[in-house]
């Protein structure tokens, strides 16, 4: 299976095996680093990829992809599926909050427009944003690499590819995103999308962890949300979990807890959750809404109470020392600025390289003989003939097989004539965006790739 290249700005965490018994310090440790920059953690093996998207000290939401794209979970099934995991690998990204939210575009929404890049030319795709002033998200998805541009109102704003770098103000965006996408398709064509909806959406279990919190990370999302307990002349008649922002109350068949009796107005009270806890607000109800016997507005709701909407008691119960609240994350197509937090923290653990400094080179370590080739220059050679950079044996090889361009810290590796064969972590390519660690297999010479 192939995993999508996540763009990125910074590795905070290189790819290392899964030590299930220290994933739980590990995760404690990116959520706080979350509430300073967004975070994104991928765990991965042969078969399935999962990215979990973490702010502000929660995780946001959770995707997977076993090979037939990528599709939503539930927290309490990605804890429960963690363990059954064989070989897994856990990478840790940082990224600043147009990426993030242009990666969760990317993955939560259907496209407004799909195309073949070769059916469509890509300047007019981008001159009809530009003119229609739209917000936009055009993704460029080939099965190895992904480019996304994004547009406010018309104008482009950020492109991103592999590692990101931070690109200087005068910047052309749009040429920037454009010599990507075509050089990139010399040998693939490219799957075009355009995302005209941005508004995300949270894990409908997400909720954030009480900084009294003990337990582990996954007793708490496996744990059982806050419970909705209806009931009439005291007896039960059914249960409805807590598990999204707010729950309505009313006789429509609209409301979350439908409750059909006269005694009930059609859209009678509202249930949400925020930092400061739950509350129950009365919509305007006929008969009016009573937590503990008295008659409320707004009031808070503690474990236990009971709230009296005509004949009916509901009776509002969190599990014990599971009292949480769900943050009220950004879901607009504009995103706000992102401050970090001014207290001064004390020193984790877990020792977070951000930011990364970039000052070696990235290099090819040939694994036979341990030798380092730095990628300092604009263009490394591999081949046979004596003027290569990376020379390499075999009678029947050719003077040059390969080819490794650098633009910044991006490098892209590319055959060069018709003999040779490269591949990529077992996989034969003509030209592959070169990520950590990857495996390069050049006719019997293994190479491997780092950062």
């Amino acid at each position: 299976m192939l995993r999508l290249q996540v763009p990125y700005h910074k590795v905070l965490l290189h790819p290392s095996e899964l030590d299930f018994d220290e994933f739980d310090t590990v995760l404690k440790h990116f959520l706080k680093a979350s509430c300073k920059y967004p975070v994104i953690v991928e765990i991965f093996n042969a078969q399935a990829q999962y990215l979990l998207f973490i702010r502000e000290g929660s995780i946001y939401w959770i995707t997977v992809d076993r090979g037939d794209g990528f599709q939503n979970i539930p927290m309490r099934r990605f804890f429960t599926e963690l363990r059954t995991l064989q070989f897994p690998r856990l990478v840790v990204y940082y990224t600043d909050l147009v990426l993030y939210h242009s990666l969760l575009v990317y993955l939560q929404k259907k496209a407004a427009m799909k195309a073949d890049s070769k059916v469509v030319d890509l300047d007019d795709l981008l001159d009809e944003i530009e003119n229609s002033k739209k917000s936009a998200l055009v993704a460029a998805r080939q099965p190895d690499n992904l480019i996304l541009i994004r547009y406010h109102e018309g104008r482009p704003v950020a492109c991103h590819h592999g590692q990101a770098e931070k690109l200087k103000p005068k910047t052309d965006v749009r040429e920037l995103f454009l010599v990507k996408v075509y050089t990139l398709s010399t040998h693939c064509h490219f799957d075009l999308m355009v995302f005209t909806d941005l508004v995300i959406s949270q894990a409908e279990d997400a909720r954030p962890i009480p900084e009294d919190h003990e337990g582990t990370i996954s007793s708490f999302y496996l744990s059982q949300p806050p419970t909705l307990v209806v009931k009439l002349k005291n007896r039960p008649l059914k249960t409805y979990p807590f598990n999204g922002k707010q729950m309505t109350i009313g006789r429509n068949s609209q409301n979350d807890i439908v409750i059909d009796n006269l005694s009930v107005s059609r859209q009678h009270a509202v249930i949400r959750s925020s930092k400061e806890g739950f509350f129950i607000n009365d919509l305007g109800s006929k008969n009016g809404t009573l937590v503990n016997g008295q008659t409320v507005k707004e009031a808070k709701l503690n474990s236990g109470d009971n709230i009296l909407l005509g004949k009916y008691i509901i009776v509002f119960e969190i599990a014990q020392g599971e009292s949480f609240t769900i943050d009220d994350l950004d879901q607009t197509v504009i995103i706000p600025n992102f401050h970090a937090k001014t207290k001064k923290e004390k020193k984790e653990k877990f020792h977070i390289d951000y930011p990364v400094t970039n000052e070696s080179s990235p290099k090819l370590l040939r694994k036979e003989t341990d030798e380092v080739y730095p990628i300092e220059d604009d263009c490394l050679i591999i081949g046979k003939e004596d003027s290569c950079d990376v020379r390499v044996g075999g009678l029947f090889s050719p003077k040059r097989i390969a080819e490794i361009k650098r633009d910044g810290t991006e490098c892209v590796i590319q055959r060069v004539g018709k003999t040779g064969k490269i591949r990529i972590n077992g996989e034969k390519v003509d030209e592959k965006l070169l990520e950590e660690n990857d495996l390069i297999e050049i006719g019997s010479e293994e190479f491997v790739f780092q950062r």
